[in-house]
């Protein structure tokens, strides 16, 4: 959205200022890591070229990464520019001085005009949907105002809640391939390869669900929630029994293996066990649910899911234009609920149709749809859980270098394998063969480590921006249908034969039947670092009645009625005062033509004179109107 700077500001603050703080920290450490691996690449260099450019590689990545992390910090750091357009619409603007930035904020739009109307008039709230799939309906029914949260923090929750029970169901799975193999069920040769291969395919597994859980939860523009079946927690238990049973069968009929070759793969599975990594799973999933759990539980407790509306409707029967009705309530009412006089935003436009009729008659119709310029909630953006935020900030962090510390020992690993396989194949011992075998190992046990540690900080980060970035407006959606009739008449005063000024007015009398439809409506946006910092989709939490909003509203539409003037007037003084002169010359040549000033018809005669001429020529009209055939007796006036 276009920074639209302006003297008075929205008061809004940077949000990301600690959470910027901490990601600079961990990525300059972690940058050190990087330069200190690079640093031993000129003396790995002169013993073996692989080395060396191992060391190179992971100093590399080690760098980028950590200089990458420290540059996302100092850019949260940085000024925070936010303009007077902001936030998001609800719905298409189409106020005429607010199209560009309408334009450009309609990929965040989360409503139409359309649902705006039939969220007001059904008294209900359709940003708050039923959860989809298996996993969705449990994870809401154990908490139900999970409901009642955005979709950036019920979607975060219930892929949270999915890694916890893969994690559950993983452990259960390995468990029962634990048992089977063991106890023999699975075979003999089953026993040195079945238990290191479903531990290996198990991590993969987890790893993978807790990398797609963090790109999940990191796209915070989503506004769907996805189905969450657990199709997979059955597939996954079902496995584990019925692969180590189905490889026993045929492993010990397709495989003959030498005693020192079971001798070295029994000792090298000894060494490789995933209990190990899905401990430190174990560790990362108490660590997640414990900084995330607590800023979801205070945020729960605040959800408030009101859908109240404060409505009014009556008919009035007026002496005004219906033009003027619609002129008035969108140029003087509704501008006087300008927050900050920043314009509307128009998600309806008044356009009023006028089916204008014979006889001066006809009828009118307009409708409106406007939300006034969103207000920082302040009582809602309060600091009470920044401590919260900020422990769950640091432990995102922790895990960072945590991962980035992983990946360089897995990298030694690397090194120690190289060394161990130019030995076996060099010299080609049972011995060589088991340290080889230990290094590949090694480097799976370090392998799933950094992935587990990667994929957790990835969680915990994402998490600490949606809690750092969520912001609370509120505003005021208000709703107007004006339907009615109008019939035109002609007053006329200053129709005496002695008056020098006369006005004649056409008169609009207006049957008006509006109703009207406010609230005052609390709604909720996920900012960013960047350009588009606010520029993304707002979400209605709550809708409360705002009777003296309504009072005010409609005192000021009646107050504007009352004052109509239907008789034109003469205001300024000047033609006041010539008026005046007119009327005396008047006098006077009455004066100069009757000869003197008693004439033989007083002011009060001359009127009814001039009364009785009037009449006359009334009754000559009706006469040539008449249809022929009627009498004259039917035309006379009394």
């Amino acid at each position: 959205m276009a920074y639209d700077f302006g003297s008075q500001t929205l008061g809004i603050k940077n949000p990301f200022k600690k959470e910027g703080l901490f990601k600079a920290i961990a990525g300059t450490l972690v940058a050190l890591i990087g330069v200190y691996t690079l640093i031993q690449v000129s003396g790995a260099l002169k013993e073996d070229k692989i080395i060396g450019w191992t060391y190179a590689i992971i100093g590399f990545y080690l760098l980028v990464s950590g200089a990458r992390h420290t540059g996302v910090g100092f850019f949260q750091l940085f000024r925070y520019f936010v303009g007077r357009s902001v936030p998001t619409s609800l719905a298409f603007n189409l106020s005429r001085s607010e199209q560009d930035s309408a334009k450009m904020e309609k990929p965040a739009l989360l409503y139409s005009a359309k649902s705006l109307h039939s969220m007001m008039m059904g008294r209900k709230n359709t940003t708050f949907i039923e959860p989809v799939g298996f996993l969705g309906r449990f994870v809401h029914s154990i908490f139900p105002k999970l409901t009642f949260l955005p979709y950036p923090l019920r979607k975060m929750a219930q892929e949270i809640a999915g890694v916890t029970i893969n994690f559950l169901t993983g452990i259960l799975s390995f468990l029962i391939v634990f048992f089977v193999v063991t106890t023999g069920l699975a075979g003999e040769t089953a026993q040195l390869f079945a238990l290191p291969i479903m531990g290996v395919l198990l991590l993969l597994y987890l790893v993978v669900t807790w990398s797609s859980a963090a790109r999940a939860i990191n796209s915070n523009r989503e506004t769907v929630l996805k189905s969450a079946g657990g199709a997979s927690f059955g597939g996954l238990l079902a496995l584990s029994i019925l692969v180590p049973v189905i490889a026993g069968i045929y492993l010990d009929e397709w495989l003959s293996v030498s005693d020192n070759t079971k001798e070295v793969f029994t000792e090298a599975s000894g060494i490789f066990s995933a209990w190990g990594n899905l401990g430190l799973l174990a560790i990362s999933t108490i660590a997640v649910l414990g900084a995330v759990l607590p800023l979801l539980f205070a945020r729960m407790a605040k959800a408030a899911p009101q859908t109240e509306v404060s409505e009014y409707r009556e008919n009035m029967q007026e002496s005004v234009h219906p033009n003027e009705i619609f002129i008035n309530i969108e140029n003087i009412v509704l501008a006087n609920r300008r927050y900050k006089e920043m314009p509307n935003r128009i998600y309806r436009e008044f356009d009023p149709q006028l089916n204008e009729q014979s006889d001066g008659k006809g009828s009118f119709n307009g409708e409106l749809l406007i939300e006034t310029q969103p207000a920082l909630a302040e009582e809602e953006n309060n600091t009470q859980q920044d401590g919260k935020k900020s422990i769950l900030s640091l432990v995102g962090q922790i895990f960072f270098i945590a991962s980035a510390v992983s990946f360089y020992f897995l990298g030694q690993n690397v090194i120690d394998t190289i060394g161990a396989y130019n030995d076996h194949k060099a010299l080609g011992t049972d011995e060589n063969l088991t340290l080889l075998l230990q290094a590949v190992s090694g480097g799976l046990f370090t392998l799933f480590a950094w992935l587990t540690f990667k994929s957790a900080s990835k969680i915990l980060d994402a998490a600490s921006h949606l809690f750092w970035g969520e912001m609370h407006f509120t505003s005021l959606l208000m709703y107007l249908k004006t339907e009615g009739t109008y019939t035109e008449s002609k007053l006329s005063t200053g129709m005496s034969i002695h008056d020098s000024t006369r006005s004649e007015n056409t008169v609009v009398r207006s049957s008006i039947t509006p109703w009207v439809i406010t609230s005052r409506i609390k709604t909720s946006i996920f900012a960013t670092s960047g350009m588009k910092n606010l520029e993304q989709p707002r979400f209605i939490m709550s809708m409360t009645k705002n009777e003296q909003e309504m009072a005010a509203i409609v005192d000021e539409i009646k107050g504007f009625l009352r004052e109509r003037e239907a008789i034109a007037a003469i205001t300024n003084e000047r033609d006041l005062s010539n008026a005046s002169q007119i009327h005396q010359i008047n006098q006077q040549s009455r004066a100069f033509e009757s000869g003197s000033i008693d004439s033989r018809l007083d002011l009060k005669e001359d009127e009814e004179a001039a009364g009785y001429l009037r009449n006359e020529e009334a009754q000559a009209e009706a006469e040539q109107d008449a249809p022929k055939g009627a009498s004259s007796d039917d035309t006379k006036q009394p």
